[in-house]
Formats: structure tokens, sequence, C-alpha cells
């Protein structure tokens, strides 16, 4: 095999599949043969996207292969630092993710690779010959002999180069150190205004590993019994749900409005975090959790607010472990952080604003809560120990100011419960496996709801553990909400009593409802509380009316209360000279006009034109967004086998123009034209001209850069645009 692609074409159909696996978005779109998923695996953003998914030790065997120029286990094991038959699978591994390809004397890497690493892999520089540069003698004992400021000096320029720039001032500290290095022969000078790391030099700061070997963690992480855990996530996962159905009426009475630019105001956010006695972090969660869970909207109004939906009513009345579920299963898959990149204006994201979207963080939450799931059953890292061991799984994914987003997301999984005490509870470990499963080992850790209260004669009433959802929506609409935890305390209020006159309730109907949960008779205060405010209640009275009609003759407007044309207008008196309608008033101006009066409309300065100024619009909904899940990788091989039997078949029957060319997309067609100009062999193209016609060549390409390939056809010198390039096939 001479390249890659005839690598890919000569794998077996297990090793496809397995590419295929790795790899999926090698079929995504479904290529059309094998010569095109071997184009596709030699782009530059598949291979890009395959390195960036490697973990640190296949990350160190590739970047050791690159730095050696070997592929021999023997030789990349000590970059690496492990042994030689570690080293061995880690090989078979890349060749089997096509990083690698297999040719007749072994192992060799990938032309893309190259590139996707750059000139400097694992950030070493060039070697002393490239350089023309002389190193010490006896490196090792240079080496040891530093003082401790060029030693800090040629660390931190290894860590972070391997090049940099020489300080202003040369008499400073740093500028002495840099000039010291340089005499020493450990650093090579570029120019007058820059420096480099050889790459020997390099090596051997970082004890001969391409990347210093990690350091051993200064306190194991502490351990809890399980069951400790499991009974912490358990009351966090309570109180959350608490919470939320706390904060969702404390929204409903603000009616926060949406800003201009999405989102919550910031003095909304701090009222609701005050009255729910939270800073603005944990109400900002809350508040993404109910948006999540569809708890929350925007009512898109030409005023819009954040209301509640019809959703709500239906998650109040489920079990507690299924309202935590329909809580935190949006949360593990959401695209929505609360710890996000600042703005390039330095601005603030609002809560609720399409700002707080970042798609990687849904596959960062993933990777934490799987490393804390690969911990032994009640270990409670720390934010270091969960970052040191994310870099060793995605070096080079790793989020900027990592300590800050990881200890965001432990804070998120505390306070839902998926952890306690800073280990995962045993319902959060299935909660990544099975999402049914969690909620089931949930429901048997919750304590079953209760259905009574105690009623106190200072107008309290206390309940112990989680209220049924009669009783818990009775006290949401009856009373105030004082204390939280196992067992909640409410106060009745006259505000909170008038809530739930307000609602339709009597008093006859919220003593009898608080005498059926009371295990005690209602106490007198709270008796003559509830009948004093039922008796003060609706002595005033406030309604809607959608438009009136006012004359100073009583006996006019009599006559149009019972005129029959006009009864669709539902006219109603409500003094002698007033009449009110639900209606607008543009239809009862035409309604009356149609039978002979001649109304006139008034505004608040008098009478005001009646021309209409323009017409409103439905706003148009947003479509749902479909998840597109890859199709098993074994029905992508079926698809591809039958694909390269046709591809087969039309050049067994041969033709005098060429073989047939599949299309392929710029990037892939970019590839093979590349591979064919380093093997130095010719391909068939098919290639548009400005009508849209195409034409099959047999071209000779020798470079691909900017945009364009050049090369010969029929030795004269061409040049062709990849986009106006159809397909190619690599020739013999």
């Amino acid at each position: 095999m001479r390249s890659l692609a005839e690598d890919i074409r000569d794998r077996s159909d297990a090793e496809l599949v397995a590419l295929l696996e790795l790899r999926p978005d090698l079929a995504r779109p479904q290529p059309a043969d094998l010569t095109a998923l071997a184009a596709r695996a030699s782009t530059r953003a598949s291979t890009a996207r395959a390195v960036d998914h490697l973990d640190l030790d296949h990350l160190s065997a590739l970047q050791a292969c690159a730095v050696t120029g070997s592929t021999d286990p023997a030789t990349i094991a000590p970059f690496v630092g492990v042994d030689e038959h570690e080293a061995a699978t880690l090989v078979d591994d890349l060749t089997a993710a096509a990083l690698l390809w297999r040719s007749p004397d072994g192992p060799v890497l990938a032309r893309t690779v190259t590139d996707v690493l750059g000139p400097h892999p694992a950030g070493l520089g060039p070697s002393a010959a490239t350089l023309g540069h002389a190193l010490p003698l006896d490196l090792p004992t240079t080496l040891a002999d530093l003082p401790a400021e060029q030693s800090q000096v040629l660390g931190h320029i290894t860590a972070h180069g391997p090049t940099a720039a020489v300080p202003g001032d040369p008499e400073g500290r740093t500028g002495r150190a840099v000039a010291a290095l340089v005499d020493a022969g450990l650093l090579a000078a570029l120019d007058a205004e820059h420096v480099v790391v050889p790459r020997e030099v390099g090596l051997a700061v970082r004890g001969g590993r391409l990347h210093p070997e990690p350091r051993e963690q200064a306190t194991t992480p502490p351990s809890y019994d399980p069951d400790d855990v499991d009974r912490a996530a358990t009351a966090a996962a309570t109180e959350l749900v608490a919470l939320v159905d706390e904060l969702l009426d404390h929204t409903d009475a603000l009616r926060p409005r949406v800003l201009r630019s999405g989102g919550l105001a910031v003095r909304d956010l701090r009222t609701l975090a005050t009255r729910i006695d939270l800073d603005e972090a944990a109400t900002t969660l809350l508040l993404e959790l109910a948006l999540g869970a569809a708890l929350l909207a925007d009512d898109h109004a030409l005023d819009p607010t954040w209301r509640l939906t019809t959703v709500v009513e239906d998650w109040r009345a489920l079990a507690p472990a299924r309202r935590w579920s329909a809580l935190a299963l949006p949360w593990l898959h959401s695209l929505r952080a609360t710890v996000v990149p600042a703005p390039e204006d330095g601005g603030r994201v609002n809560a609720l604003s399409e700002g707080m979207v970042w798609p990687p963080v849904r596959a960062l939450r993933h990777e934490v809560l799987e490393i804390l799931a690969a911990l032994p059953a009640g270990s409670a890292p720390d934010t270091a120990t969960v970052v040191h061991l994310l870099h060793q799984r995605r070096p080079r994914r790793m989020p900027h100011q990592a300590d800050e987003v990881v200890a965001a997301l432990l804070r998120e999984g505390e306070s839902l419960g998926v952890t306690g005490r800073g280990a995962l509870g045993s319902f959060g470990r299935l909660l990544l496996s099975d999402e049914a499963a969690a909620t089931e080992r949930l429901a048997e850790l919750v304590p079953d709801p209760v259905d009574q209260l105690l009623l106190q004669a200072d107008l309290t009433a206390i309940v112990p553990g989680t209220p049924v959802p009669e009783l818990a929506a009775m006290l949401r609409r009856s009373s105030v909400l004082e204390s939280r935890g196992g067992a909640s305390v409410h106060r009745f209020t006259e505000a909170a009593l008038r809530g739930a006159l307000d609602a339709g309730w009597t008093a006859d109907d919220l003593l009898e409802s608080l005498a059926r949960f009371s295990a005690t008779p209602v106490p007198q205060p709270l008796d003559y509380l509830v009948r004093d405010v039922a008796r003060r209640h609706g002595q005033l009275r406030v309604g809607s009316a959608g438009s009136y009609l006012r004359s100073d003759d009583p006996t006019h407007l009599e006559a149009l209360l019972g005129h029959r044309d006009l009864g669709h207008l539902q006219l109603r008196q409500i003094a002698p000279t007033v009449l009110v309608s639900p209606a607008g008033p543009t239809t009862l101006l035409d309604a009356l006009r149609e039978i002979g009066a001649a109304p006139a409309l008034e505004g608040s300065g008098g009478v005001v034109s009646s021309t209409p100024t323009g017409s409103r619009i439905t706003p148009r909904t947003a479509r749902p967004v479909l998840e597109v899940r890859p199709d098993p990788a074994q029905e992508v091989l079926e698809r591809l086998r039958a694909g390269e039997a046709r591809a087969a078949a039309q050049r067994t029957a041969g033709s005098p123009d060429g073989p047939s060319i599949p299309a392929l997309d710029p990037a892939s067609s970019s590839a093979l034209l590349r591979e064919a100009a380093a093997d130095r062999l010719a391909a068939w193209i098919g290639v548009t001209d400005a009508v849209g016609a195409t034409r099959r060549l047999l071209f000779h390409p020798l470079a691909v850069e900017g945009g364009r390939v050049i090369g010969e056809v029929d030795a004269m010198p061409q040049t062709y645009s990849l986009h106006r390039i159809t397909g190619v096939v690599i020739d013999g």
C-alpha cells in the first residue's frame, strides 16, 4: 500500500466498523464508496477532530511519532513513559483510527496529521542540528548546575514555547537570565529579538518525555460511606425541587420583563434571589433549570414577560422523584451553562439569555460526571483533581479557565443532588446510563410525601416532610414559606389568604381543607384571621372591559342597550351614562355606525382620530431543533461496500473517457490531490467550466495551495480552482 487511501480500501469489515465508530464524522454525510471515505479521512478538518479527541497517552504517542520520525514502539516508548508493549498497543489504536497507515515497512504517520500537530509537536523546538546550534558537551550536568532563576526561566519557555521574545530590558533579571542561557548553549538565538529551546534541551528539561510526568496528588481524595452520600444527594434533590417550586411562585408574582436583548434584568434577578434567600449564581441555576424543563418561557407579547407555562401544574402533580428527573435530564443534555466565556465587549451575560448557550458544556458536563463515576464509590475529589483527570482524557480540548468551569459544574451537580458531599450518588451514577433507573432509585430514597400538618396558635403550620400535591397547592395559595428543610414552616398572613380568596376559595372551603389535613382542630386565631380577611375581601370590585360607550343622554344609551343588532357586543350598564363591552373600540365603532349612529373615538385628551395606523402580525414561532444521530457503523459499511461494488463494475467495463468519477466535496478532493501530488501520481478529475459543463481530465497534480491545484495536463501547465473540481480518482 502506498497511501492512507489504499490502506483504508484494503481494510476488513471489522476494521472499517472500528474506524467508523472511532471517527463517526466520516459517515456524515454518507460517503459514496471507500474512496470517498478515505478522502474524507485524510482531510485536515476530520484529522484535527480525531486528534482533538485523543487522550494524553495516545496524543503523546502520536506526537512521539512526529518528533522521532518513527513508529517503532521501542523508539517511542520512552517519550510516552510506557513500556514497549503498551507503546505497541497505542500504535495499533492510532492505526485503527487512520492517523497512521500501514506501509510495507510498518505504520507511517498520515501527512495530514503532521499539518495538524504543527511545526512544534508537543511544544518542542527544532533539533540543534536543524538550527546549526552547538549544545553543551554535558547537557544533564549543565542543567543540574543552573541557578534557580535561570532554571525557572528555561522551564517556563519550555512549557509555553518553544520560542520566546527577548526581554526589552537586557539588564533586568529575566534579560540577564536569558542571555546566560544563550551563552550556556541552552537557548538558540533565532534573531535579535527571539530565542528558541532546541529539541534536545526541551526533552532533557522534561525528563526525556514529551509531557512531564504528572505531579502526584498531595492528598488522597476523601471518601465517604455510599449510604451517607445517597442521603446527602437525596436531601439536595428534594431541596432543589422545593426551591424551583418556590421560585416559580415568586416569578409568577413578579412577572419580570424580557430584556430587549433577551434574558432577565439584573434587578429582577436580585429581587428573586432575595425572595428565596439565595445568591445570584444559585438563583440563575434554578431559572435555567425551569427554562430547560419548559416550566418558564417568554410569552412573546408586545411587551414580553417571563411567564409560567401550562406544564407547571402537571409537573407539580408528579411524585418528587419524577419532578427531579424532569429538571435533571434537560440539564444533563443542555447546551446552556451558568459559567460561560465573558463577551468580547466585557459586558455581563444575563440569566435566561442566549448568551448562556455554550455548546462545549454538554460534552464537558458528561466527561466530568464520567470521571466521578470511574472513581471508587464515595470518592469526593476536589476541583484540582478533576481538572487533572480531565486533562488526561482530553488534553487538546481543555476549556479556557478550566478550574472555574469545572468548579461551576461540580457546584451544579451538588445543587441538583447528582452528587452528595462531593461524591457521585447512586442515582447520579445511573443518570449517565439509564435515566429511568435513576428516577426509580431516587424514588426509593425519597421519603413518602406527607398529608398532615401541624397548625399552631401563632398562625404557622409545620409540615414534617414533602407535602402531597393537594396540600402543597393549598399552602402555596394561602401561606408564606418561612423555612425549608426536613420540616417546612409556613405562616398564614392577610396577603397570602387574599391570594387564596382571589383564586376562588371561600373561608369555609379553606378552613375545611385545613381541618382535613391537620391532626388537631384549627386554632381560634387562625379561624378568626381567615374569616376576617374573607369578610373584607371583595368590598371593591375590579373588572376588565375592552371598550366603553359614554353619553350625556341616558335614554339614548338605554335604547342602544336593548338594540337587537348590538347583542353580539355584550353591552353592560355600569352607570346611567356609561356602557361597557368586552369588544375593542374599533369593533364597537363599526357596529354603531352600521346601525346609523355617529360615535366618536375618545382618548385621555378628548376625541381622537379613529383612522387605523397599522395592523399587528402574529410573531413567527421558532422551529424545533432536531438532534441528528449517526447511523450504525454496520449499516454505513454495507452502503459503502455496495457503492464500492458499483464503482468496481464501472472500472471493469472500461471507458475511453477514463473511469467513473464519484462526486466529492472540495475538502475530500483536495485531500486526494495532495496524496497524488506527494506520491507523484496522476489523477482523473472532473472539472466544470463557466457554463456548467463537466470535463474529464487526466491530471498530474504538483501542489495544492490557496484554494487551487497546480499541475499538468498533457505536459501543459494548468491550474484549477478546487470548487470547480467535482471529484477525483487517483490513476493506477
